[in-house]
């Protein structure tokens, strides 16, 4: 008999349906809250045979993870015309979260599942195939019709043709929705593609290493849009040659956050400390968010909570009567951190990013804590974009609190929220740090 792994506490929250860490096929969650059923123009489960697609693909490029590293890919291209849409810039929209803030749950669901994802499949090692010229020539058509597409730097008229399409979405809590999917057997791009001259620049180099491609040339000298810069890092057109390879979308996405933090980190630790206790608010999707920052050398914690009956908080108390939230935690020092945030997951350097942003800024390094509180509302996962987004409306709205201690600031950050301030501070380590530790203040 094959038992199924075991779980341990809070699998739920660390999992949030990605991993399937309780050994299911599928996550009985995610199924649960699905709210497909009232949004989507045609019925789940059905498919279409033989289908020939051709509209304004915004750009868009999807790598699967299931398989790896061999892999589905593909363009993403509307499956009908958006009916709001009277331009083909006007299909921009449809993959560019950072444009989403303040767009409703309904109407995100609804750019996403009208788009269909064209797959065939590929190993992830593009740079080695392409070296040795063992890609098979079909595979290799599609494939760089695909890259060609990911660079654009604006909607481009796409036909395809698919042999079968499946009528269902994805949900994921790293990446947008994706909607229906199918095998293809063409992809043609059937006018003139603008690329943004750094993208240009950056795929050409084949001897520029991929992260300094991303925050300095693109980023930071070409202000390119971050749905770009995950496209073409996904699409495996950065980096040496020898190395470029395919990247997951959920893992680009986070890869990309990462690797812009990591730059930014560096130049904020050369800035003077900020001298006050800033208390940032914002709330979007029922994801309420409090951002801390306060005096002292460069150090970030971010706290979150599923409130009850949220979509990833299902746990019951020691009477198995009443729900209850569970507070999860990552944090990392002035050193910074070697592994891999897996309590909060993406979503710690979706928001690290937002912040760090700030404080380059404003010229000054900071102390940084943050508590996300999700509520009931939130019922379908659409991407860490949510939390990056969020966080940086909050810091762009500026005007934050000002209070005159640690403690008082403390107080502030847990108004209006459902946990109390007791049990954000048993789950933060840089509280019980900071109430601990000796600074040389003490014996001056």
């Amino acid at each position: 008999m094959v038992r199924p792994p075991q779980t341990g506490k809070n699998v739920c929250l660390r999992c949030k349906g990605a991993r399937l860490l309780c050994g299911k096929k599928s996550c009985p969650i995610l199924v649960k809250n699905s709210i497909l059923k009232s949004i989507l123009p045609f019925k789940t489960g059905e498919s279409l045979r033989n289908v020939e697609i051709f509209g304004a693909s915004p750009p868009g490029f999807f790598v699967g993870h299931h398989s790896y590293p061999k892999v589905n890919i593909g363009p993403l291209v509307p499956f009908n015309e958006f009916e709001t849409f009277k331009d083909i810039s006007d299909y921009h929209i449809l993959d560019a979260p950072e444009l989403w803030f303040g767009t409703s749950m309904e109407k995100i669901i609804r750019y996403r599942s009208s788009l269909v994802r064209n797959n065939f499949k590929v190993d992830v090692h593009i740079g080695k195939l392409n070296k040795k010229k063992t890609l098979p020539i079909k595979t290799k058509r599609l494939l760089e019709t695909s890259q060609d597409l990911s660079m654009a730097a604006r909607p481009v008229d796409t036909e395809t043709k698919l042999e079968k399409i499946s009528l269902r979405m994805i949900m994921d809590n790293h990446a947008q929705p994706i909607g229906p999917s199918g095998k293809t057997e063409k992809i043609e791009i059937t006018e003139n593609i603008k690329i943004h001259p750094k993208v240009e620049y950056c795929v050409s180099d084949t001897d520029l290493k991929a992260g300094e491609a991303v925050s300095d040339y693109l980023f930071f000298k070409g202000n390119v849009p971050l749905s770009t810069i995950e496209r073409i890092f996904a699409a495996g057109l950065l980096g040496e040659e020898k190395n470029r390879r395919l990247v997951p979308t959920r893992w680009s996405i986070t890869a990309i956050d990462d690797i812009i933090s990591k730059f930014l980190i560096k130049e904020i630790k050369r800035f003077p400390e900020i001298n006050e206790f800033q208390i940032f608010e914002a709330k979007y999707l029922d994801n309420h968010f409090k951002i801390l920052l306060f005096p002292g050398k460069f150090l970030y914690e971010m706290n979150e909570v599923w409130a009850p009956n949220s979509i990833w908080n299902l746990s019951l108390d020691k009477n198995n009567s009443n729900i209850r939230p569970e507070i999860m935690t990552d944090y990392e020092f002035y050193q910074g951190r070697k592994n891999y945030a897996s309590n909060i997951t993406g979503a710690y350097y979706a928001a690290r990013k937002s912040v760090l942003e700030y404080l380059f800024k404003i010229k000054r390094q900071a102390r940084v804590l943050i508590f996300r509180e999700v509520g009931s509302e939130y019922i379908t996962p659409l991407g860490v974009w949510v939390i990056r987004e969020t966080v940086k409306n909050a810091m762009d709205l500026g005007n934050p609190i000002i209070v005159d201690s640690f403690d008082n600031a403390l107080k502030i950050m847990t108004q209006n929220l459902i946990v109390d301030l007791k049990h954000w501070k048993k789950s933060s380590k840089i509280i019980n740090y900071l109430k601990t530790q000796k600074t040389l203040d003490i014996f001056l």
